[in-house]
């Protein structure tokens, strides 16, 4: 795996007794950043002891970051964060707009509509260095597989 000027972090926290793990990759403001954070999900995700439906946290990260970078500011951060039974995928960038899905057609406008769907949430937070995008995926411990994704990790 190669991580292009790229800072990442991989850590584990404890809260309440339940194990947090939490993945953190800063991306350049460039298009290939989309396929760079689908590697650090890859890679995140087999490091940790929990199972979830790679393919659509791939698409949820993809759409999220090219968001991030097609209508955000600044380089986008992405963060994991695992926790028992659900993967919470977040995605910041400088911009304060809120995204909203608009009419999808030919030209695009599909992928919030992709996250709505595929997600068990989603939102954005504001924050003081622009917007957080979030969205949560079903997640289960090592062992079992993810609802809707069977046998897939």
């Amino acid at each position: 795996m190669r991580l292009v000027r790229a800072r990442f972090v991989r850590d584990i926290g404890i809260v309440e007794n339940v194990p947090i793990f939490h993945g953190e990759l800063t991306l350049p403001e460039t298009l290939s950043s989309v396929a760079e954070a689908r590697r650090f999900v890859r890679a995140t995700l087999a490091d940790w002891p929990m199972t979830c439906c790679l393919d659509d946290v791939e698409l949820v990260v993809s759409e999220l970051v090219g968001n991030a970078l097609r209508h955000g500011r600044g380089r986008p951060v992405l963060r994991l964060r695992g926790m028992p039974d659900r993967l919470r995928v977040e995605v910041l960038d400088e911009s304060p707009e809120v995204p909203s899905p608009r009419a999808s057609g030919a030209d695009g406008g599909w992928g919030l509509y992709l996250v709505e769907r595929i997600a068990t949430a989603w939102g954005v937070q504001p924050h003081p260095q622009g917007k957080v995008v979030w969205c949560e995926l079903p997640a289960a411990s090592a062992g079992m597989s993810a609802a809707g994704c069977p046998g897939s990790r």
